[in-house]
């Protein structure tokens, strides 16, 4: 297959962007002809239409629509690249980091923090943060994400071409405001009976473990709010309207916040995994991360 002509391409992605044709050649001040002969080009060079007449209009077909989503990444990241030489940042390589929304936010800064402390003034963070791991796997294999950050481990990470490997373990403490912990603390964990707790959803990896927990004790909490997001869940437990599960990363001096500890999930942990393409040239600075032991 011959290499993608992006001359006729950035034709292709004009005429989709403002409608049709005519509107194409106002917009780039050539002929609606040079315009229409150039995508035809592109639509014999990859055997599929792109667009289909209907009345007076183009629409675009399911490749046209295909296309267009790869179209305006590449553009998107064309014109990101010009702006990068013009301010002089081709020196500071930018990383693109994909994070699982349930890993709370001081976790993600401490398990980060290495890039910045390794390599000094010579990198920017691009950190994008999303509820389903799927949905940022799918970036990582198109090559939009550099890495990963993960509550758990990729189970089909061979298959999908990709790696998953550990970063940090951390234990599970229960938290809550001072008043929470005081009420509560007397005969943990069986104090929790009747407790207001805030717990991930059912579709983490962590609510599955505390389900077990609790059932294995035969502690029955209130459980007064679900989320799928660690930063929310942590800003109602700051209001006092219930205890929270936190993995917290050990041996860690980064500052977190001013909810208190009532006490340990014992055998509840949460693993931290990065996941990334090893077909992909790593930074160096994400290189240290994943191999710190091989820093000299």
């Amino acid at each position: 297959m011959q290499p993608l002509n992006f001359k006729h391409l950035h034709y292709f992605w004009v005429v989709a962007k403002e409608g049709g044709i005519s509107a194409a050649a106002r917009k780039l001040d050539i002929t609606a002809q040079t315009i229409s002969g150039q995508v035809s080009l592109l639509e014999q060079d990859i055997g599929q239409s792109l667009f289909v007449q209907v009345g007076r209009n183009l629409q675009l077909t399911e490749a046209g629509r295909t296309m267009l989503h790869y179209a305006d990444q590449i553009f998107m990241l064309g014109k990101e690249l010009k702006q990068a030489m013009e301010r002089g940042d081709s020196q500071r390589a930018r990383l693109n980091i994909g994070i699982v929304d349930m890993i709370p936010k001081s976790n993600a800064l401490q398990l980060l923090s290495p890039l910045l402390q390794t390599s000094p003034n010579t990198i920017k963070l691009v950190c994008q943060v999303d509820g389903e791991l799927n949905e940022l796997l799918a970036k990582l294999t198109l090559h939009q994400f550099d890495l990963i950050l993960a509550d758990r481990p990729l189970l089909n990470a061979e298959a999908l071409q990709l790696r998953s490997q550990p970063l940090a373990t951390a234990p599970v403490m229960l938290q809550g405001t001072p008043e929470l912990v005081a009420q509560y603390q007397a005969h943990f964990p069986h104090s929790l009976n009747g407790a207001p707790l805030l717990l991930p959803t059912r579709n983490t990896a962590l609510r599955l473990q505390l389900d077990a927990w609790f059932a294995e004790r035969q502690i029955y909490p209130d459980i007064v709010g679900e989320f799928s997001d660690s930063e929310l869940m942590h800003t109602f437990a700051k209001a006092g309207i219930g205890l929270q599960p936190a993995p917290v990363i050990p041996s860690k001096t980064i500052p977190i916040d001013t909810l208190q500890n009532l006490g340990a999930f014992d055998q509840v942990e949460v693993q931290y995994h990065a996941i990334y393409s090893p077909k992909k040239i790593l930074h160096p600075a994400l290189e240290k991360l994943l191999n710190p032991t091989n820093e000299a």
